[in-house]
């Protein structure tokens, strides 16, 4: 054969291999990418006593603006400061029965409303304004008690019943009436205060495990004891505290809030609060409730939203907080 010939085709032969390899590979629009993160969406189940008080009726509470949600359910990664999102959240599948519902809100100071100076009703009553525009007839019922941690929500705290058995209550009473109940549980917050606040003066590994063990076992009492009831339940993930004003800047150095938490501990606590929001991810999966997710949120580092303390929410940071808990709340009420 003629060698230039012989070359031609050598060459024809390779391009046609090449444009056969090229025609074999997915494109953009098929599969996706093997790097691209999954979203897992958990289904919730049906969820549920001291007597409860009467409940707060909507009436004169102000509606807010919603924000854009934005879906994620993996692990919060450690960061320097959390990113402006506004409501990361997980969706839930089933929705709740038709008709007005019973709203029963369990927490610390976020729950109560500490700081929400304009209105003073907090998230809790901004957000049964929200759900009454839906589901007229709605009632609400606050637990929420400044400065409790997990042991307190469960077990009470001196003569003060826990939120737990009067959430219990509640939940009987709405489903004796012929309504559904939906709970919301945002708890830990001053569990890491005072871990590192009263904690050992040079943190310990053992300390922090036995700490995180407790956590677990309060949160799995809650979730099963409220899921048993047959409540529908939704349960936050925490913030980044050390990145907080009150400890990272604080207001008022002269008077700080906190005089035992060192540098290192703010270290500490910041990978803390990763193992706090795994623990609620998997003890949500299990129960089927949905997850909140205040971690990826500005709510506590921007000064637009915080009170003067550098710790609670201002009214502004409420009306973001509710929008938060309505994005998960929305399709589980919505026709």
């Amino acid at each position: 054969m003629n060698k230039n010939l012989f070359i031609r085709a050598l060459i024809v032969f390779s391009l046609l291999t090449a444009a056969c390899r090229t025609s074999m590979t997915p494109s953009s629009s098929g599969q996706p990418a093997a790097n691209e993160p999954a979203v897992n969406e958990p289904a919730i189940t049906e969820l549920a006593i001291d007597e409860a008080p009467a409940p707060t009726q909507a009436g004169q509470v102000q509606q807010v603006t919603e924000a854009s949600p934005e879906t994620t359910l993996e692990e919060p990664a450690a960061v320097s400061t959390p990113p402006a999102s506004t409501a990361a959240v997980s969706a839930l599948a089933t929705k709740l029965p038709a008709g007005p519902l019973t709203l029963i809100t369990l927490g610390d100071s976020l729950t109560e409303g500490s700081g929400d100076y304009d209105l003073g009703i907090g998230y809790p009553g901004r957000l049964l304004s929200k759900i009454e525009a839906l589901r007229p007839g709605s009632q609400l019922y606050n637990f929420g008690h400044s400065g409790w941690a997990s042991d307190d929500l469960v077990k009470g705290n001196q003569d003060t019943p826990g939120q737990l058995g009067q959430a219990l209550n509640a939940i009987a009473e709405a489903r004796s009436a012929g309504q559904p109940a939906l709970v919301t549980v945002w708890i830990g917050s001053n569990d890491l205060w005072y871990l590192y606040e009263y904690g050992p003066d040079l943190m310990t590994v053992e300390a922090e495990e036995a700490d995180l063990a407790n956590f677990r076992q309060n949160l799995n009492t809650i979730l099963a004891e409220l899921s048993g009831a047959g409540a529908f339940v939704l349960v936050a993930q925490g913030d980044d505290q050390s990145l907080r004003p009150v400890v990272s800047n604080p207001p008022n150095p002269a008077e700080p809030a906190f005089t035992a938490i060192s540098p290192n501990d703010l270290e500490r606590m910041s990978d803390h609060i990763l193992q706090y929001n795994k623990i609620i991810a998997e003890l949500a999966a299990q129960y089927g409730a949905g997850v909140v997710d205040f971690y990826h949120t500005s709510l506590f580092v921007d000064s637009a939203t915080l009170d003067g303390d550098g710790n609670h929410p201002n009214s502004a940071g409420y009306d973001q907080i509710t929008n938060n808990w309505f994005m998960v709340i929305l399709p589980l009420i919505s026709e």
